[in-house]
């Protein structure tokens, strides 16, 4: 079956958020060592950073574990910083 011109478009901005959204949870990702040494997530008045990392960015559990076990073990090395920022986690 052959997408119609509306089709193209209404993919295309799916594909855009898709994308956009993949970049901005690496970006959150990427604060939540900070966010956690500031306690942040208790000055919002969260009972954990898994908590809010839920209620603020949609993060589940096992992706806050794995983002700030990742960041804690590559935030002294800027390449490796880059490298998430760009990729994600897995290209880490």
């Amino acid at each position: 079956m052959k997408l119609t011109n509306s089709d193209r478009i209404v993919h295309r901005q799916f594909s855009d958020y898709g994308r956009n959204a993949k970049e901005w949870l690496r970006k959150c990702a990427l604060l939540l060592p900070e966010i956690n040494r500031r306690q942040i997530w208790k000055k919002r008045g969260c009972g954990s950073i898994y908590e809010y990392a839920a209620k603020v960015a949609g993060m589940s559990k096992h992706s806050v574990d794995e983002a700030l076990w990742v960041v804690r073990k590559i935030e002294t090395q800027p390449e490796l910083v880059k490298l998430f920022e760009q990729k994600g986690l897995r290209a880490v």
